[in-house]
């Protein structure tokens, strides 16, 4: 079962609608092969610093948090069918559809499900 949290930027609720892929399935599929939503959806990876749009039919944006969830890369406006750098640093990866978070290097994001 995919588990539903809460996100926050700074501090601040940027959506309660967000998704931890926690199994292979989920984490492998990810956005593809599905058609674009209509509402936003968030999907949360953990230990992913490698993303693609392949069989990804629409743009998306993605942010890379280290282990700490500070914000150390982020690639928006990302089209279908494109292989992306790996962010090596990486610990989790949140992709983003239909709302662009205006996020900068060294921001902080807290996820629900990983609080302490």
């Amino acid at each position: 079962m995919t588990k539903k949290t809460k996100i926050f930027l700074n501090n601040n609720l940027l959506s309660n609608n967000a998704y931890v892929q926690d199994s292979f399935l989920k984490r492998f599929l990810g956005l593809m092969f599905q058609i674009k939503p209509k509402e936003q959806k968030i999907l949360i990876f953990k230990n992913a610093f490698w993303i693609h749009s392949l069989f990804v039919f629409f743009r998306f944006n993605a942010i890379f948090l280290d282990s700490n969830f500070n914000v150390i890369d982020y690639k928006f406006n990302i089209p279908p069918f494109l292989i992306l750098k790996p962010v090596f640093r990486a610990k989790y990866t949140i992709e983003f559809v239909n709302l662009c978070p205006k996020v900068k290097i060294g921001d902080k994001i807290e996820i629900d499900e990983y609080r302490h």
